[in-house]
């Protein structure tokens, strides 16, 4: 009787665990879109107009009409959320050329792109906030939080889709 209580109590235990162990699978797609995804932060300027028309890296035209962006590293292709820091407003543009060439700057914008961020008027450059968006077919990612200075701290918050 006390062998077969035994023999009970290891099967019951062996089925508690598969179970625990079958909750804690992660699923492939969620694996899959948990890639970190590219933050930066600096100053920001916008393409001169005379540079309409011209062909970019990726071998489209340059329009002053478009929400694109030049980045030194950014795949050809890339969304991206820019953020003027001072202001607050933002801009999704497609990254479709390589620049800026002035080490001072990390990104280069259309013109529009710059009018949305309130850059057009006065120096012509801002402080803004760089994140990589997910090809328009996939979900939104986390957003990457830095870490809080000395404490080693860094997280992930929801980013919110945009409303249209």
């Amino acid at each position: 009787m006390q062998k077969k209580f035994v023999i009970y109590l290891i099967l019951c235990l062996c089925l508690a665990t598969s179970k625990i162990m079958a909750q804690t699978v992660i699923p492939m797609d969620t694996a899959i879109n948990s890639k970190k995804m590219f933050y930066q932060e600096g100053k920001a300027s916008y393409y001169a107009n005379s540079l309409h028309g011209r062909k970019t890296a990726s071998g489209q035209k340059y329009s002053t009409k478009k929400l694109t962006a030049a980045h030194r590293t950014l795949p050809l292709g890339t969304r991206i959320k820019v953020t003027n820091k001072k202001n607050g407003k933002w801009v999704i543009v497609t990254v479709n050329d390589r620049g800026p060439y002035s080490k001072k700057y990390i990104l280069d914008l259309s013109y529009r792109a710059a009018k949305h961020l309130g850059m057009t008027q006065g120096s012509g450059y801002a402080r803004v906030v760089i994140e990589e968006l997910p090809p328009k077919d996939q979900p939104w990612p986390q957003k990457h939080v830095p870490d809080a200075p000395g404490m080693g701290l860094g997280g992930q918050v929801p980013l919110t889709e945009p409303k249209k």
